[in-house]
């Protein structure tokens, strides 16, 4: 009952402080909710399949669902404390497992639970892996090993980052049946080398079996088409390139975690060094240590791996600290805390205590100079970021922090009381302090939540698609797209407060609206202008469209015929590899031209003009970073054949710390359309004759 209450209590703060919040997270909240509600899920790009396919659900809430999926979230979370203590039941009284779990739930990993993301029932998954791992009920090990298997391949169509526990599965498993003393030696061999293998081949079976039943053959990819495509467009030359970022990055992610789980650290690291200590913590502790050393282990080195893979997209990719990818790990390290003080006083001095403590007050000391100097945010790791060490409070946390490490390496019981009841709870009230900070802001709302909510309302449902959103930065324009709740909307990326240029207006599009301050271009009436947004009808189009070419596919038919100073095809389109780009048609352009692109610019070449021409004609015109549909339009003499585009300065991946992709980046194009708008200019010279008094 007592267990039952603490859950109730901490699943009703939550929804308490969730509830009718704005959206927070772009691209994140904007991507799941569109793959999981809007698209087939074989169209997600992320195979996220089984959490997509549950969250799916919340349609039935119509305009609330994001309430829906935040109560959701709260259940899962909630009720992966649940799981948690019954690992924690194994090492210590009830009453102390409820206190380590309410801990664990209250810590501020629970943000994401105001989230349109999988991070909440990720970590439902793995607090369910952990009691299954840990539960001391008299399963075989190739029982263990299939149920475990089942969880991680569940778990891997929540999060793919789930395939990276595998391994570490795996050789908990060999290691749970090598230490198996009952049976002979050839016996273990072959029990170890079974679980090993049971666990990968299950949880891959039902990674790719419940995936193909759930999107079809989309799931038979290991990683999908996100990341597959992140990893092709950053990867090293060799892994000697990842050293160096990964150095740096996993520099900070020991410090954080020296910071937060100090006490926890000795612990294992005690484990690895000591015999004598493995030898007298028993079976069922030694086998607590050894799943949370190699989860804790997998995950954060994917994490820093993966960091410095991507390390060359931004400067400061490699100094951000992704806690959330292993912070599901932390109630394990809780438990191992609070089973200190459950065990016998005769344990005295910890052998190699004293070496393991010193050198985790180094890294202390170490991180009081170096870790401010790391990107630390509630998104990446909202229990780092509340902890400032430029102030007295973080110094508070690590004088703590020292004094549990030098009670705990002296011999004294009184060292995990300290961190359980003393240095947690003052990183938990800085971290919530930290997370409620950031989570209030989100109350009001911002112009883009106000100008996607009118949208949404105002717009017939039929034609949310047919919304372009107008801002300055692609997370404002996902913002307000997340609010209109359609999933081809478009977006047109603007520098701060520049006007819209009537090149730039949607040509496909019947809808524009308009977030800031961008003015319209002359002739255009919204119908409905705030401070903070415009939403305008556009005039209809009345062009002939002649062809249309997508990049991604092969020259030589239909609209295009050939291409220069273009690279290889991609999923999205291709980019431009030269000074200019010449594309070849397979018929004539028509008199009154109108060529309609969707393009994006690569790096500086997003604040310079290109320029396009078409015989004698030529033209201006600016692109973003993202992809946006531009018309230009051109008067020729009905026999030219190609257009060029002249790339103002042609950079180089491999310039900007990308050694795998040498090419000249400029303009990125993935359609093009053209269209004949002789009509339109009759029509035009028609009213100006009628207009002439």
């Amino acid at each position: 009952m007592v267990l039952c209450a603490a859950l109730a209590a901490v699943l009703a703060w939550l929804l308490y402080r969730n509830l009718g919040l704005y959206p927070a997270i772009f691209a994140d909240e904007w991507y799941y909710s569109k793959m999981a509600r809007l698209m087939p899920l074989g169209e997600a790009i992320v195979p996220s399949y089984l959490y997509l396919w549950l969250f799916r659900g919340s349609l039935a809430c119509g305009d609330g669902f994001l309430d829906c999926v935040r109560i959701a979230n709260g259940l899962l979370f909630a009720g992966a404390g649940a799981f948690f203590y019954f690992v924690a039941r194994v090492y210590m009284r009830p009453l102390l497992a409820i206190a380590v779990v309410v801990l664990s739930l209250l810590a501020p990993t629970n943000i994401y639970t105001a989230y349109f993301m999988p991070e909440a029932t990720y970590y439902f998954g793995f607090a369910a892996l952990s009691w299954v791992a840990l539960t001391p009920r008299p399963w075989s090990l190739p029982r263990r090993a299939l149920l475990l298997g089942v969880v991680l391949g569940m778990m891997s169509l929540v999060k793919v980052h789930a395939l990276f526990l595998i391994p570490a599965t795996s050789l908990f498993l060999a290691a749970s049946a090598w230490l198996g003393a009952h049976e002979q030696h050839d016996q273990r061999v072959r029990t170890a080398l079974l679980a090993a293998a049971i666990a990968p081949l299950v949880a891959l079976g039902i990674k790719f079996g419940l995936g193909f039943l759930i999107a079809g053959e989309p799931a038979l990819s290991l990683f999908g088409s996100f990341y597959a495509n992140a990893a092709a467009g950053t990867r090293p030359r060799s892994l000697l390139e990842l050293l160096a970022p990964a150095f740096i990055n996993g520099r900070g992610h020991l410090m954080a975690l020296t910071v937060l789980m100090s006490l926890p650290l000795a612990l294992l690291l005690h484990a690895v060094v000591s015999r004598t200590a493995r030898q007298q913590a028993g079976s069922a502790l030694n086998r607590l240590q050894l799943f949370a050393f190699l989860m804790l282990g997998s995950a954060a080195g994917m994490t820093i791996a993966y960091t410095a893979s991507i390390a060359p997209l931004g400067p400061l990719e490699v100094v951000r600290l992704h806690l959330r990818y292993y912070t599901f790990v932390f109630p394990l390290l809780l438990i191992l805390v609070a089973s200190a003080m459950e065990r016998p006083a005769a344990g005295a001095r910890p052998p190699l205590g004293w070496l393991v403590a010193l050198g985790l007050v180094t890294v202390l000391l170490f991180a009081l100079v170096r870790l401010p100097n790391f990107s630390l945010n509630p998104v990446d790791g909202p229990e780092i970021s509340g902890i400032n060490l430029r102030l007295w409070t973080g110094w508070l946390v690590v004088g703590l922090d020292v004094l549990a490490l030098g009670l705990w390496a002296f011999g004294s019981r009184l060292g995990a009381p300290l961190f359980l009841f003393g240095a947690m709870p003052v990183m938990l009230a800085l971290g919530t302090l930290e997370t409620n900070a950031y989570l209030a802001q989100l109350v009001p709302g911002w112009g883009p939540d106000h100008g996607g909510k009118y949208a949404h309302a105002h717009v017939p449902k039929q034609e949310h698609n047919q919304i372009t959103v107008a801002s300055t930065g692609a997370q404002e324009i996902m913002r307000a797209q997340f609010h209109i709740d359609a999933p081809d909307t478009a977006m047109l990326d603007l520098p701060p407060n520049s006007p819209i240029a009537e090149y730039q207006l949607p040509v496909r599009k019947k809808w524009l609206l308009v977030i800031g301050n961008h003015p319209l271009p002359p002739g255009l009436t919204p119908v409905k202008k705030t401070a903070d947004y415009a939403l305008v009808q556009l005039p209809l189009d009345d062009s002939r469209t002649l062809g249309t070419a997508e990049l991604s596919k092969p020259y030589g038919t239909g609209l295009l015929a050939d291409a220069q100073g273009l690279s290889h095809a991609e999923q999205w389109g291709r980019w431009s590899d030269a000074k200019q780009v010449v594309l070849h048609f397979n018929a004539p352009l028509p008199k009154n031209v109108q060529v309609i692109l969707t393009a994006r610019a690569f790096d500086v070449n997003a604040t310079l003009p290109f320029t396009m021409r078409i015989g004698a004609e030529s033209t201006r015109f600016q692109l973003s970073p993202s992809l946006q549909e531009l018309g230009l339009r051109f008067v020729t003499d009905g026999k030219q054949r190609s257009l060029s585009i002249e790339v103002p300065r042609p950079i180089s991946p491999a310039d900007l710390g990308n050694p795998a992709d040498a090419r000249k980046l400029g303009i990125g194009i993935a359609d093009i359309t053209i269209t004949d708008t002789s009509r339109r200019v009759q029509t035009q010279a028609r009213t100006q004759v009628l207009s002439v008094p």
